[in-house]
């Protein structure tokens, strides 16, 4: 989360990560939507109203683009798995 600590200086996207981490060798790599995740009543909802959310967020996408953005990451932080 970038604005949480004053020593985070660079916010990646799923395509800039890609670019860095191949050019720095890594043969592939994959990039996911860290999502709320369910283990209580409180958080149960808070996965459901993000589900909502996220809905309407790709739905906004798909009208201004033609893409349904079904891979888009809409979440504060982005998971990236790399293999060497």
């Amino acid at each position: 989360m970038r604005y949480w600590d004053f020593t985070h200086e660079i916010a990646f996207t799923r395509e800039s990560i890609g670019q860095v981490l191949l050019s720095s060798g890594f043969s592939s790599v994959n990039c996911y939507e860290d999502s709320p995740a369910p283990h209580g009543i409180k958080s149960s909802i808070r996965w459901l109203l993000w589900k909502g959310i996220r809905t309407v967020l790709r739905l906004c996408l798909a009208v201004e683009t033609g893409d349904p953005a079904s891979h888009a990451i809409f979440s504060q932080n982005l998971l990236a798995v790399a293999v060497k």
